[in-house]
């Protein structure tokens, strides 16, 4: 066994090795450092996590959030986007509301109204930015949601409760990638169920003779390991038995007769221990060969070494103080750049955000005033930091602490790793031996590489983002004749109906303009006016719909659906389709909620992916619907229309929402159509005499929001987009006073929710709050993030009596 000696690099290119070196040798480390180098600077990826208020609700309640945008592998805050769009999903993966939030300096907050009548099931919570979608296999926060679930918290988390038949999954992962003769080697494995939950199961090895080589058995959640040492000649099967009895025989992976492996031991909190092993048969034809090895770090560095192959072991000890909390990616690569060797190790170092929280009493009454102090420090240094409180009442919100996403487990691992990761704060809550074992198995089993070598090392380090960061929003159309021509070069000008600053745009060769960037709130009214460049305004305004684009979760199982979340063969959730970046809508999404149920009988109907390609709902649907006529944009059946129009306009129904007499369709955003219905006669009779001269039942995309639309004169458009969304206030009630509420039964489930908190330059903040009615422990969790990237988390609980 041959030590070698690690050289660090930080910044700069520089490489040492403890054997000599051809100096006409190309140096194959150079390309592939500066290429890590350049991704962490030009494709820095950004990840966001939201904090909840808690992680069950009921139909009519309020989920609060706060959005925690970084960038980067130290977790900075971010600043290269504004915009965090937030999706709630019911039980079939179909959009029900969606919000843009504005992120200022990285921090954003949030919230959805739960509709009274929304079912009951396991609903996703997601986020992203756009420049996240630049990433071929982008990281796409996903939260599950209990709604109106009295299912045990950890089965529904985990997509579906027990198995129900006795359908298994294994999989074995060579560390390093290579299982090679005559070396020993660590055979990581994992069992699952149906569902893709870890399944519990023993076994024994057994070679070709039918000779028992080693026993093994689970260690944590279906996952373990075999240490072994294949035979040239032998091959080997397991003999399993899975927790319920059922028996197995599967072939391990055939064991390669010559090769190099990466074997690394990470049991010892203090040191991480490399060892680099090759077989007779590959040393003999690579002696004295150069080899390197690097280590992409969590912080964003590069360490690296090269050396030569002068013996069959080679071994190097590393401390882990010089690396930060996280995952760290080691590859061992052949002297012409080719990765031979690679896996993942987390790094657990004492060096997270320490995070204290306290109360001014260690028990309170119901409706009791409670004080809560929380400091920050680093090192033992006090810390200024963004920070995010929930306090929950634990008998109405049970929490199984180990299954719970929190901010380490989003941003620190499972955001970088495959799959879905169960019990993700089993490996932080309380670090053990046993915990570090198994998350270093976890590493080996579910590592997921957000970059590809061989893409690395070509030429696409350096592309030019396909999705720009967002600053703000984007409000774009064209402007066309009356017959249809593209005016170019004319006169766009954007105010609000309230006044204010006024932006102009010209229109480009195709007649069309943007607004970039701009900071608006929900259904902001605006003006926009055009004139060709002669001045005349004979001409039509046609805005486009907000760019949307199709998103699909990173490692979160579809609620109620198989999800085998191992190796490669993981069952992606459904994709979440609003609609592409040039507002072209890509598949249906139906929201089946009672909530939303349509009448069940109508005289007809048309998608709106019949209509979207028209200019207007009115010029989409006339010709279409059978007896109904449309003028000006307001509906009449035809068999009631007299000249004079004595049988009165339709009444139109949008989202359950009855408009006023005479409104027009063309108010409203064509691409924001999902169905129109036509209700006539004893259809139309469940509106009563409001529906007697006929009814128009439009439905929206809930991703959409009313985007009202309406040309006041040519050239003239009246504008509300849908904008950026403006959290609520979570209510705190106040007692203490003569007021009527203390008369009221306080139920409340979140006691106290508050989405910013800023520690002083001691570290120091605190709040104050009062109990509801209900008695025994109350929960308080504080999550958040320094301005240097260090990430924090503290959880406290107090009795009420």
């Amino acid at each position: 066994m041959k030590k070698i000696v690690f050289a660090f690099l930080c910044t700069a290119c520089i490489y040492t090795s403890a054997f000599s070196q051809d100096a006409k040798t190309v140096n194959f480390l150079d390309n592939i450092v500066s290429r890590l180098q350049t991704l962490s600077s030009t494709k820095a990826t950004e990840k966001v996590y939201l904090q909840f208020d808690r992680g069950q609700y009921n139909a009519g309640d309020t989920v609060f959030f706060k959005a925690y945008l970084t960038l980067g592998e130290q977790h900075q805050l971010s600043k290269l986007s504004g915009v965090v769009h937030v999706a709630l999903l019911n039980t079939l993966d179909s959009l029900v509301q969606n919000i843009s939030l504005q992120a200022t300096n990285g921090l954003a907050w949030g919230d959805f109204a739960l509709p009274n009548g929304l079912p009951m099931g396991v609903y996703h919570i997601r986020a992203y930015t756009q420049w996240m979608l630049n990433s071929t296999d982008p990281y796409i926060f996903d939260q599950l949601v209990l709604v109106n679930s009295k299912v045990p918290a950890m089965a529904a988390f985990t997509g579906k409760p027990a198995a129900t038949t006795n359908k298994f999954d294994i999989q074995f992962f060579a560390e390093g990638g290579a299982f090679v003769n005559d070396i020993p080697a660590k055979l990581a494995f994992k069992a699952v169920d149906h569902n893709g939950i870890g399944i519990d199961v023993k076994g024994v090895v057994i070679d070709n003779l039918n000779t028992e080589v080693t026993k093994f058995e689970a260690k944590h959640l279906g996952m373990g390991l075999i240490n072994i040492t294949p035979v040239e000649g032998r091959t080997y099967k397991a003999k399993l038995v899975y927790a319920d009895g059922t028996k197995a025989t599967v072939d391990l992976p055939k064991a390669d007769d010559k090769g190099i492996t990466l074997l690394v031991n990470n049991d010892n909190p203090e040191k991480l221990m490399i060892e680099i092993n090759a077989n007779r048969p590959y040393f003999l034809a690579n002696k004295n060969k150069e080899i390197g090895i690097t280590i992409y770090s969590g912080g964003g560095t590069v360490r690296s070494v090269k050396t030569t192959l002068d013996d069959q072991v080679l071994d190097l000890n590393l401390a882990k103080k010089d690396f930060q909390t996280g995952i760290a990616r080691v590859t061992v690569f052949s002297q012409t750049g080719e990765p031979m060797n690679e896996r993942l190790v987390f790094i657990q170092n004492n060096d997270l955000l320490n995070l204290q929280t306290s109360s001014d009493k260690p028990a309170y009454a119901t409706r009791g005033k409670v004080h809560i102090a929380i400091s920050a420090k680093k090192d033992d240094k006090p810390v200024a930091g963004y920070f995010s409180a929930a306090v929950t009442d634990v008998s109405k919100v049970p929490v199984n602490e180990s299954a719970e996403t929190t901010i380490l487990t989003s941003l620190l691992l499972t955001s970088e790793l495959k799959g879905f990761i169960e019990q993700p704060s089993y490996y932080f809550a309380n670090v053990s031996n046993d915990t570090r074992s198994n998350l270093d198995i976890l590493m080996l089993t579910q590592g997921y590489r957000r970059f590809e070598w061989k893409q690395l090392l070509g030429n696409d380090v350096a592309t030019f983002p396909m999705y720009p960061a967002e600053k703000g929003l984007n409000l774009s159309g064209v402007v066309k004749t009356n017959n249809g021509t593209p005016v170019a070069n004319g006169n766009v000008t954007l105010l609000t109906k309230s006044g204010g600053t006024m932006l102009n745009q010209e229109t480009d060769a195709n007649g069309r303009f943007t607004f970039a960037n701009l900071i608006y709130a929900d259904n902001t009214p605006f003006m926009i006016q055009a004139k060709t460049s002669e001045g005349k305004n004979n001409i039509k305004i046609i805005m486009d719909p907000l760019a949307r684009v199709a998103i699909t979760a990173h490692n979160t199982p579809a609620a109620g659906t198989d999800a085998t979340p191992v190796g490669n063969n993981k069952k992606q959730p459904k994709d979440l389709y609003m609609a592409d970046a040039s507002g072209t809508l890509l598949k249906e999404v139906i929201v089946k909620d009672k909530k939303y149920l349509d009448p069940e009988h109508a005289s007809q109907t048309v998608s709106g992916s019949q209509i979207k390609d028209q200019t207007s709902i009115s010029t989409g649907l006339n010709g279409r619907l059978n007896g109904v006529t449309l003028r000006g944009g307001v509906p009449y059946l035809s068999d009631k229309v007299s000249p004079d129009m004595q049988g009165g306009p339709m009444l139109i129904v949008l989202d359950e929402i009855t408009l006023g007499e005479g409104a027009s369709v063309d108010d409203y955003n064509i691409s924001d159509v999902e169905s129109v219905k036509v209700l006539k006669n004893i259809d139309a009779a469940i509106y009563g005499v409001r529906g007697s001269n006929g009814v128009l039942v439009i439905k929206t995309h809930k991703s959409a929001g009313l985007v009202v639309s309406k040309e006041m004169a040519p050239g003239l458009l009246s504008y509300a987009p849908k904008g950026f969304y403006k959290a609520r206030t979570f209510y705190s009630p106040v007692y203490g006073g003569s007021g009527s509420q203390n008369n009221i039964p306080d139920m409340r489930s979140t006691i106290y929710w508050n989405p910013d908190i800023v520690t002083d330059k001691d570290g120091g903040a605190s709040f104050d709050f009062y109990n509801a009615d209900g008695k025994g422990s109350y929960r308080v969790v504080v999550e958040g993030i320094d301005e240097n990237g260090n990430l924090g988390r503290s959880v406290y609980t107090y009795k009420v009596e």
